[in-house]
């Protein structure tokens, strides 16, 4: 498999960035499935038997969030996120690899504060023993995992951020009107 914008993966890069980044996103898409096995047993159960899944709407309230974390540090990585690029056509080439330095900067800090705050409010659901409304699960669990993640994708923006100023990573050239894919 080739990297992002034709370039080659060292051995390391494999192991400590696509490997993990890949397995994030087995598992964003494994609860994906769980989230709709989770609502099809919900729906038929109350519809059909008159029994609704126990719980359902919190079990699936936290696997949203999970899908979400687990994919973002893959996105982030694989630049995979929406982008708006109404001026790209009309920055020069030469600007673009510092466009994007600046841009997966930016992003790595915008998350990092994300990070940090998650990991905080975590710290509040442990110090309070905060629980779920039903299940009684711990919700200190659930805020420390997606402030790891977090973290982990804004370790995915620095990284690209590197690659674009070492030069290891060049953005994609466009044409003005034509939309990449």
């Amino acid at each position: 498999m080739t990297a992002p914008h034709s370039q080659a993966q060292s051995g390391t890069t494999y192991w400590l960035g696509t490997l993990p980044s890949q397995v994030l996103a087995v598992i964003s898409c494994l609860l994906l499935f769980s989230m709709m096995m989770l609502t099809f047993v919900d729906v038929a159960g109350r519809y059909i038997f008159s029994a609704p899944l126990p719980a359902a709407y919190e079990m699936i309230a936290f696997v949203m969030p999970g899908i979400i974390f687990c994919a973002l540090p893959h996105v982030n990585l694989k630049e995979g996120h929406v982008t708006i690029d109404l001026l790209d056509g009309f920055i020069p080439e030469s600007v673009k690899r510092w466009q994007a330095v600046i841009v997966n900067l930016f992003s790595a800090v915008a998350l990092a504060f994300v990070a940090w705050r998650l990991w905080v409010r975590s710290r509040d659901h442990l110090r309070f023993g905060e629980v779920t409304d039903e299940l009684y699960l711990e919700l200190w669990i659930f805020s420390s995992v997606m402030s790891i993640l977090c973290a982990i994708a804004t370790i995915a923006f620095i990284i690209n951020a590197w690659g674009y100023a070492t030069n290891i990573k060049r953005p994609l050239k466009t044409e003005v009107g034509v939309t990449r894919t």
